[in-house]
């Protein structure tokens, strides 16, 4: 299906569904005061910025595997709602219902009905890691702690941790987020009144992500680090997919290790990759073209403009696409097409 985001928002609308909030891949719609329809795009972000250029069923996968984890897999409250009908056919997307209901136009492998949780969102990214890489390495080289945490001193980029470790960070609107350690994360809390069901969620998700690491693991797949969205002591948001995660092949993790290299991410890196080798029109404070839009400021409007006037090569976007529909598969040992029809009610 050719997803058309600007006539599915004009077609809620007229169905009388207001479009609260547009992230920088899902839009959320409001039902009533209890549920919300969270629809997930094919958009891309990298470096903190939104590309001008969509991901062939990225949002199908974003929205049918966080749907498999909270469903089959992590036994812990989440924000998702179930089909009124799912003892009945099995279905467990509550969207299947709204096009029963007259939404017939709704693109099913891109929602899900979820409780409306507006207001509680932890103001902290809940990240945790069972291999030290990723934005905490540059300070656990120089000091061994990463997040609050010391550990041994020499590891080599993506070595395994002996457990995972919790290393937050902030959620900012603009910009990168920022590190913080674990210690920090519990004191904001604590001032929020909330300490005992943070404790209590930071126990519950390193457990979760321990659960879905073995799962992952026994399919020749490491989830590297992940993290999680909580609201109102549940968990939130999409989980353990290749946009809030690190997957890498087992195989390819020990071969890069041994080779002193990064293993292959399946997930966006291919833009990454080619977004890290653009040459742009900037200069750098020796007078030096400012290579990477890794090296640009997302608050920058020219530096915005100009990455939204990118193309991303075919190839890059065809190996994307590729990437997530075959972890996608690895994990759920089925199809895309398939799980969607059994069960998302597509």
């Amino acid at each position: 299906m050719n997803f058309r985001e600007d006539y599915l928002s004009e077609y809620l609308r007229k169905n009388g569904l207001e479009r609260i909030s547009q992230g920088k891949v899902r839009d959320t719609y409001y039902l009533d005061e209890d549920r919300l329809l969270v629809v997930a795009s094919d958009r891309i972000s990298v470096f903190d910025f939104v590309l001008n250029t969509l991901i062939p069923k990225k949002g199908e996968v974003l929205t049918a595997l966080t749907h498999f984890w909270l469903t089959k897999i992590i036994p812990f409250e989440n924000h998702l709602i179930p089909s009124r009908w799912k003892e009945i056919d099995f279905t467990e997307n509550a969207a299947a219902d709204l096009k029963e209901d007259g939404l017939l136009q709704l693109p099913l492998e891109r929602c899900l009905v979820v409780r409306n949780l507006a207001g509680k969102m932890y103001p902290f990214e809940m990240i945790y890691r069972h291999h030290i890489g990723g934005s905490v390495f540059k300070k656990y080289q120089k000091t061994g702690i990463a997040g609050g945490h010391q550990l041994p001193l020499g590891l080599p980029k993506w070595s395994k941790l002996d457990a995972p470790i919790f290393t937050p960070s902030t959620k900012e609107d603009v910009g990168h987020d920022v590190n913080v350690d674990a210690n920090y994360f519990f004191a904001e809390m604590e001032k929020a009144g909330l300490s005992a069901e943070a404790t209590e969620m930071v126990s519950m998700l390193a457990r979760a992500y321990a659960m879905a690491y073995e799962y992952a693991e026994e399919r020749g797949i490491l989830i590297l680090d992940t993290k999680f969205e909580v609201a109102g002591g549940i968990i939130a948001d999409e989980i353990l997919t290749p946009d809030s995660s690190r997957f890498a092949l087992k195989i390819d993790w020990e071969q890069a290790l041994a080779e002193g290299r990064d293993p292959k991410f399946h997930d966006k890196q291919p833009v990454r990759d080619a977004m890290a080798k653009v040459v742009t029109p900037f200069l750098d404070d020796k007078d030096q073209p400012i290579i990477g839009i890794n090296n640009l400021n997302p608050e920058n409007e020219e530096h915005v403009a100009f990455v939204h006037s990118l193309e991303i090569p075919d190839d890059v976007i065809a190996g994307t696409t590729e990437r997530y529909l075959k972890i996608f598969e690895m994990i759920t040992g089925t199809s895309l097409e398939d799980y969607q029809l059994d069960e998302l009610g597509c």
